[in-house]
């Protein structure tokens, strides 16, 4: 048997549900959502927390945290309008340590990173045609050309600084992020919110207001989309891995595009495109690079660090060896987020990066927790207010760069891509306006790559299909 759909949407996370629920509320009910996993949500995953100390509901998300721009942020508005997410705005005290100081003052890095972000700016609007090089080496440039009117300590910090937000915002070693586009963007709209009990509320305030009925009979999991044919021009044809056969006239594809790049037909998530793909999206798939971004939550009995300061960021100058065994404490930059400050209780966050997360979750069992805490005790240790510091009770780590349906935290710009608003228009451009693509790499500003860019790129494909619908209805009329 066949099942036909109007639309279909192939994945289950924020922006196939938000792109289910404005084609439902705009009239189109006869839609299906197609997951491969055995659970919703995509790249948003809470946990719960399991702290003997915890006087709240906590929850600890390995997916999305924040609500970033907080004032052009529709999931934020429907939070405060819900009012069952719990969150906190975490930009109060912050502290700057590294392993030889455990309070830099921010004028030994501040100016001085300034200084950098605005020497890449001018190099490039100068020489537009200047090859793309690393970060680490645009640094190394500048570093070149004014250090003589630098302190060591600016140098060393104001350095540090600038790898350590790079790295944890792209997921990725400085020395292989994009001199060019690292720093390229709107800024945000608005402060970052934390959610306290977890990015799940979050997403169930958008798939509840889906009727029970479309939540029980038009979503299927475990269900993996293999083959999708468009060669007829009047229904696009998906088979899944269940030999399960499903037609649509329109379809929405939310997958990450770390998967969309693969191309091998052994690969199990690989997707057979009947014709190729378009020459304006396969011109753009090589220039796509997925971060790893990571976290690796600390749990406590005890608080024995500073309850009163938001964030812990640790800098450091040491290079990291490239063979994962030779890992030392302070070989990477860790920003350290403090529960201990927004809900009380006793657990710490690190969010890491490249190659560190990929090594942390391809550690094996027996002896994973202990390398974790090895290499992250002296840096705990830096910001401990007793001498002898406790081992953790629990630790956590996220799955992304193994987990098969991710394969990377998002999308992030390496040396030599092309830019990351060619790869955005190829995918909004979709293909012969009857698929189309979603996903917060889609959408540009500053809300990309974040939760509420894939409620937007929901919203946006929805409102793109409800107009070639009504575009139809009337054609059929004249």
């Amino acid at each position: 048997m066949v099942t036909h759909k109007k639309v279909i949407i192939i994945g289950g996370g924020i922006s196939g549900v938000k792109a289910a629920l404005d084609l439902y509320n705009g009239g189109v009910e006869d839609t299906l959502i197609l997951e491969a996993r055995s659970r919703l949500g995509g790249r948003l995953l809470s946990i719960d927390s399991t702290n003997k100390t915890n006087q709240e509901d906590i929850k600890y998300d390995l997916g999305a945290s924040w609500f970033h721009d907080s004032l052009n942020n529709p999931l934020f508005d429907k939070a405060i309008e819900k009012g069952n997410v719990k969150y906190y705005f975490d930009d109060g005290r912050s502290i700057f340590f590294s392993a030889h100081n455990n309070n830099i003052e921010h004028w030994k890095y501040e100016v001085v990173m300034d200084e950098i972000l605005a020497f890449i700016t001018l190099t490039y609007e100068r020489n537009p045609y200047k090859p793309d090089v690393s970060l680490k080496e645009i640094c190394d440039e500048y570093i070149s050309k004014h250090k003589s009117h630098l302190t060591e300590d600016q140098i060393k910090y104001g350095l540090g600084v600038v790898r350590m937000w790079a790295e944890l915002w792209h997921g990725e070693s400085w020395d292989k992020l994009s001199a060019k586009y690292s720093f390229d963007g709107s800024s945000h709209l608005g402060r970052n919110v934390f959610v306290k009990n977890g990015y799940k509320t979050v997403f169930n305030n958008e798939l509840n207001d889906l009727p029970e009925s479309y939540r029980i009979n038009n979503i299927k999991l475990n269900t993996q989309v293999n083959s999708i044919n468009y060669t007829n021009k009047k229904q696009i044809i998906l088979k899944t891995n269940d030999n399960t056969i499903y037609t649509c006239d329109y379809l929405i594809v939310t997958i990450p595009q770390s998967l969309l790049i693969i191309n091998d037909p052994k690969d199990e998530q690989y997707i057979n495109w009947q014709p190729v793909l378009p020459t304006h999206i396969t011109d753009i798939l090589p220039s796509i690079h997925y971060g790893s971004l990571g976290k690796i939550i600390f749990e406590f009995d005890t608080i024995f660090w500073p309850d009163n300061v938001d964030r812990f960021y640790a800098i450091t100058d040491n290079i990291p060896d490239n063979h994962g065994s030779n890992y030392k404490s302070w070989d990477f930059p860790t920003i350290f987020i403090n529960y201990a400050a927004m809900a009380k209780t006793a657990t710490l966050v690190a969010l890491i990066q490249a190659p560190l997360s990929s090594y942390i979750e391809n550690l094996d069992s027996s002896i994973k927790n202990q390398r974790i805490w090895n290499l992250f005790q002296p840096l705990i240790q830096s910001i401990s207010i007793i001498s002898n510091i406790p081992a953790p009770t629990k630790i956590y780590h996220t799955p992304w760069n193994s987990e098969k349906y991710s394969r990377g935290a998002y999308a992030t710009t390496k040396v030599g891509t092309i830019n990351p608003e060619k790869i955005i228009n190829a995918f909004t451009q979709g293909i012969d306006n009857r698929i189309k693509f979603a996903g917060a790499e889609t959408v540009d500003g500053s809300a990309n790559g974040c939760a509420h860019g894939g409620w937007f790129s929901g919203q946006r494909e929805a409102k793109f299909i409800l107009q070639q619908i009504a575009l139809e209805q009337l054609q059929s009329k004249l």
